[in-house]
């Protein structure tokens, strides 16, 4: 599964969220800008690699179903 799908997929996550109340826009655009944030600090490398490991886990495990 691409960074592209998984970013849809989450995309369509925080709208859902938005429009039942769950979340405000105010702690979305927080949680947004802290991603971006760390994604350019020396651990984005580590983190990229934790969510394609764990992404690729559950890819095999859905596939298998």
């Amino acid at each position: 599964m691409s960074v592209a799908a998984v970013a849809l997929v989450l995309a369509a996550l925080v709208v859902l969220l938005l429009r039942t109340g769950q979340l405000r826009i105010g702690a979305c655009l927080v949680c947004v800008v802290l991603g971006l944030v760390l994604g350019a600090t020396p651990a984005g490398p580590a983190v990229n690699e934790a969510l394609t490991a764990a992404g690729t886990w559950l890819w095999e495990k859905v596939s298998t179903l």
